[in-house]
C-alpha cells in the first residue's frame, strides 16, 4: 500500500468512526452532587435545575433534617445544569434512586433514572428512608425527557 493509499483507508476510517458518534450521541459525563437514602425532600421529583436560587432552595428543603450545615455543591450555571432525582419518603430501606445516563437525542435531552425498591420479603431497615440522588450535567435548552433504562440483555 503507497501513502496516498495509506492517507485514503485513514481517512475512511476516521470518517466512519465521526459518523457512528454523532449518529449515536455518547452518554454525557454525570457529575455527582449527592446521593443516598436519606433526604429532606419527602416527595417524588424528576426536574432540572438551571439558576443558582433555585438550587440553593432545593439544597436547603434536601438538607432541612440534617443536623450538621453541608454546603451547598458548586454550580457553574452558565455551563451546567442539575437533574433531580427522588423517590419521597419511604417506609423502609432497600429503595434506590440513581440518575445513569443523560444524553441528547433528537430534541429530546434523554434522562435514565433507575429506581429499585426491596424484593418481597426481604428484611430492610424499618426506618423512614428518602432516596434521592442529584447530578450536574452539561447546559442543554433541549426539552427534557426522563425514561426508565433499558434493561441489559434486552
Amino acid at each position: 500500500m503507497n501513502a496516498v493509499q495509506s492517507l485514503a483507508a485513514g481517512l475512511a476510517i476516521v470518517t466512519l468512526v465521526g459518523c457512528t458518534s454523532a449518529a449515536g450521541a455518547d452518554p454525557l459525563t454525570l457529575r455527582s452532587l449527592g446521593k443516598g437514602g436519606f433526604s429532606g425532600i419527602k416527595d417524588v421529583r424528576q426536574e432540572v435545575i438551571k439558576d443558582k436560587a433555585a438550587w440553593e432552595k432545593l439544597w436547603t428543603e434536601h438538607t432541612k433534617t440534617t443536623r450538621t450545615a453541608t454546603p451547598v455543591p458548586e454550580v457553574d450555571f452558565a455551563k451546567e445544569m442539575v437533574i433531580v432525582a427522588t423517590q419521597g419518603t419511604k417506609r423502609t430501606g432497600g429503595y434506590s434512586v440513581e440518575i445513569v445516563s443523560a444524553e441528547p437525542a433528537g430534541k429530546k435531552f434523554r434522562v435514565a433514572v433507575k429506581q429499585a425498591s426491596p424484593p418481597p420479603g426481604a428484611l430492610a431497615i424499618q426506618a423512614l428512608t428518602a432516596p434521592f440522588h442529584f447530578v450536574a450535567v452539561p447546559r442543554s435548552d433541549l426539552e427534557v425527557e426522563f425514561i426508565e433504562p433499558k434493561a441489559e440483555g434486552k
